[in-house]
């Protein structure tokens, strides 16, 4: 069959592997060229489109309501990585005091000032961040903390000296995750869902829904199904990083969203609100 298919802007540098991954399960792609205003789930359900292809949040609340999560594609790599860039360091650790370094988004900015409070966050929007990962020079810049898929889909995997541990410094609520959304099931696509990815993400919708964060918030997040359990940890910390406010709690596989909302209670308890307010 053929589909046409559009990619939310902050996900379109995976597109070339979904697209290759839609070929081999025999859908035949029209990609379609979308204005930056222009909200690929609103062309699915006008019919301009058959397939969106869309990260979580593009599934906020209740924008995907009246279409179907087609796939859940499996996730990739959820880690940030270190990157530097004038400095010589070849870990986490070795970065001197007062090391600048490169950050995009409250997250990293705000966990950074918790396992860092020594080095000095230097704030890049999300073009600023690709072109020094790209190669750009600024003196201003000794290290650059990036998405590993970032890094991926700029080459620049090899100049990563450092993954940072996901249980410590955790990942964007759904980072590394996909979806693909229509009006109708395809059942072509249907065959690349992939149940533990969908489950994880199911969880971490429901926390964020349950915190109704912020886009540019500080939470981090990550949920792993394993046999018949799925855990997820969640932290949130204070710009200034004074304050950090973690959990993690397990529930049963086929509770994802009861899961996500325990969580979300315990942040509460502990003081989520008063971190997020900064």
């Amino acid at each position: 069959m053929t589909a046409r298919l559009a990619t939310h802007p902050l996900v379109s540098e995976r597109t070339a592997s979904v697209l290759e991954r839609l070929g081999a399960a025999g859908v035949d792609v029209e990609q379609a060229e979308l204005g930056s205003s222009q909200d690929p789930l609103a062309q699915v359900r006008d019919g301009a489109i058959d397939l969106a292809l869309v990260g979580i949040d593009a599934l906020r609340g209740s924008a995907g309501d009246g279409l179907t999560t087609v796939a859940v594609l499996p996730r990739e790599e959820v880690r940030d990585v270190l990157v530097p860039v004038e400095s010589r360091a070849t870990s986490w650790t070795e970065l001197p005091a007062g090391a600048r370094i490169g950050v995009f988004g409250a997250r990293r900015r705000a966990f950074l000032s918790v396992h860092r409070p020594d080095a000095v966050a230097v704030e890049l929007d999300g073009d600023d961040a690709a072109a020094v990962l790209a190669g750009s020079v600024r003196d201003d810049v000794d290290a650059l903390i990036v998405s590993m898929i970032s890094a991926r889909a700029a080459g620049r995997v090899e100049a990563a000296v450092e993954a940072l541990d996901p249980k410590a410094w955790l990942p964007a609520p759904g980072q590394g995750a996909l979806t693909l959304v229509a009006r109708h099931p395809i059942a072509e696509a249907t065959a690349l869902d992939h149940l533990p990815t969908r489950t994880a993400l199911r969880t971490e919708l429901a926390l964020l829904d349950a915190l109704d964060a912020p886009l540019d918030s500080s939470l981090g997040c990550l949920a792993q199904p394993s046999g018949r359990w799925i855990r997820l940890w969640a932290a949130a910390a204070s710009e200034e990083g004074r304050r950090l406010v973690r959990c993690d709690l397990t529930r049963p596989l086929d509770e994802p969203e009861s899961l996500g909302s325990a969580v979300a209670a315990e942040l509460r308890s502990r003081g989520y609100a008063l971190v997020e307010s900064r």
